[in-house]
């Protein structure tokens, strides 16, 4: 029964990677890929093509890339991406430097006071504002 089961599923899996894709040029110029043959169109004019291909395909590939919305990764650019000078950021200035250091230090301070001592709820309130308006400042000395 298993070896019945296996037969049927190689021969569906057979069937299914014989499948042919069509390229076909729709008429609005778009491209279509599908299973079914493309349909035949119409010569508009005979310009020595063949049916289905584009005029000039063939002729010039870069043209066929711009024809069909193709990008090919081995095109040139026009011209080479102008490189831009990085920007360096500013230098800090000695007033900030030395805002941050005793702001940091007076967080530190708090932060440390919390850790090695108890507290009851109404000094921990204390201790977060006076924290909050620590981190405050220290936003204002990154704008020094």
């Amino acid at each position: 029964m298993r070896s019945t089961i296996l037969v049927l599923m190689l021969a569906a899996a057979s069937t299914a990677a014989d499948t042919e894709i069509h390229r076909c040029l729709l008429e609005d110029g778009t491209i279509a890929f599908q299973e079914m043959p493309c349909p035949e169109q119409a010569p508009e004019a005979d310009d020595g093509s063949e049916s289905g291909e584009s005029p000039g395909a063939g002729e010039n590939p870069a043209a066929d890339d711009d024809a069909f919305d193709f990008v090919n990764p081995f095109d040139q650019p026009a011209s080479p991406p102008a490189t831009a000078e990085p920007t360096r950021p500013e230098p800090v200035s000695q007033d900030r430097a030395e805002c941050e250091k005793t702001t940091r230090d007076a967080i530190d301070a708090i932060d440390l006071e919390m850790r090695e001592t108890e507290y009851t709820k109404e000094q921990g309130q204390e201790y977060l504002a006076e924290l909050l308006e620590l981190t405050r400042q220290l936003r204002r000395c990154k704008q020094l």
